[in-house]
């Protein structure tokens, strides 16, 4: 079997895109398959032909895990000697030479548009944000010759890399058909609406905890918080009342949240990174059947307009928010066949079977049939 291993110092060893999507895929079509993750809390694998290999690393801070994380872990991917290194993390790129030297393509995954990503972080101060920006896009754009292939999930992304590198795939974050929620009757509903993902100020957290003092239903919120400020001005909303904090959950207690639910929220604001995204917890909502309430903008205003399954709102406004919220829960019928719609667009189009086999195609073109 030809070994293939995917590396992440920043992602958690079963992260939707990484393990169960793409190494999943990989394993599936009879490639022999290494997940290296860094601080790991799970390392059982539940796919054959797939092995999470945790390396222990003591916890730094987000500069010094970015400088030091990727040559702590470049030892182990040599020592597993994979036909392909795929890096999930823009610090890993700073490994591509020794890879190459070692006679291993590399394939870098953008999952987000990182220049425009970091005009956003907090943890960046205001005035450095556009220079550092600057900089992550020089970097990636002198690397990018060095790769064999990129993989992205951004047009944005696509267009920049395009006249860079020879092989370029867009593979974008459409849900597993084997692993959708089941569509729960609407009548056994319970008075709820969902959101599920990080828990940020730069995903309209705050605005959607202040929306609910509006809304009649109750707020199921999975994730985990970015800081603990948003948190303490979260839980001194008057829409904290009607939240239920689930914490983080798993992949499968997520879809079961979802089956229950009869909205589900998705009100990022309008930061550059935001503008072309097409997040993947827009199609799960899809996929379980419910409608959305999305931001009123980029692609999210596209899609949910042009399927018919949901409304949209101004995410930074939470009046705006709560009547986008309350008109769905008022009309059960309007928001049933909104969710119909969005599922049947994710069972003909938005769908990872058709992404999964741009994936597979790539890994052949660079190293052959697994078998």
């Amino acid at each position: 079997m030809i070994r293939v291993c995917h590396i992440s110092t920043v992602h958690q060893s079963k992260d939707t895109r990484i393990y169960h999507k793409e190494c999943a895929t990989l394993a599936k079509l009879g490639y022999d398959v290494k997940l290296v993750v860094v601080n790991a809390a799970d390392t059982h694998s539940d796919y054959t032909n797939v092995e999470i290999v945790n390396i222990q690393l003591a916890p730094v801070g987000k500069m010094r895990r970015v400088l030091n994380y990727p040559k702590q872990v470049l030892n182990k991917v040599l020592e597993l000697a994979p036909a392909v290194a795929h890096l999930h993390d823009p610090e890993l790129l700073q490994i591509v030479s020794p890879l190459k030297a070692a006679g291993i393509k590399v394939i870098y995954d953008a999952h987000e548009d990182v220049p425009k990503q970091v005009l956003t972080k907090d943890w960046i101060p205001g005035p450095l944000r556009g220079m550092i920006s600057r900089m992550v896009q020089g970097y990636e754009h002198k690397m990018a010759p060095n790769l064999d292939a990129v993989v992205t999930v951004v047009e944005g992304v696509l267009e920049r890399f395009e006249p860079l590198v020879r092989h370029i795939v867009l593979v974008k974050n459409f849900p597993d058909l084997d692993k959708l929620p089941r569509p729960m009757p609407w009548s056994e509903k319970a008075d709820e609406v969902a959101y599920i993902g990080d828990l940020t100020r730069i995903r309209g957290i705050r605005e959607v905890v202040d929306a609910m003092a509006d809304v009649n239903a109750q707020l199921n919120l999975a994730g985990k918080w970015s800081d603990r400020g948003l948190e303490g001005d979260c839980k001194r909303s008057p829409g904290w009342t009607k939240v239920t904090p689930l914490g983080f959950i798993s992949s499968a207690e997520a879809r079961a949240v979802l089956e229950r639910s009869l909205i589900g929220l998705i009100l990022f604001h309008p930061a550059p990174n935001h503008i072309d995204a097409l997040p993947n917890k827009l199609f799960e909502y899809m996929a379980a059947g419910i409608p959305v309430v999305a931001s009123d903008f980029g692609w999210l205003k596209h899609i949910v307009e042009q399927r018919k399954c949901g409304v949209t709102a101004d995410p930074k406004d939470p009046k705006s928010i709560a009547r986008a919220i309350q008109s769905l829960l008022d009309d059960p019928e309007v928001a049933e066949a909104m969710g119909s719609r969005g599922r049947e667009a994710v069972m003909h189009t938005y769908n990872w079977d058709t992404e999964a086999k741009k994936l597979g195609a790539l890994y052949h073109t660079l190293i052959g049939s697994p078998a």
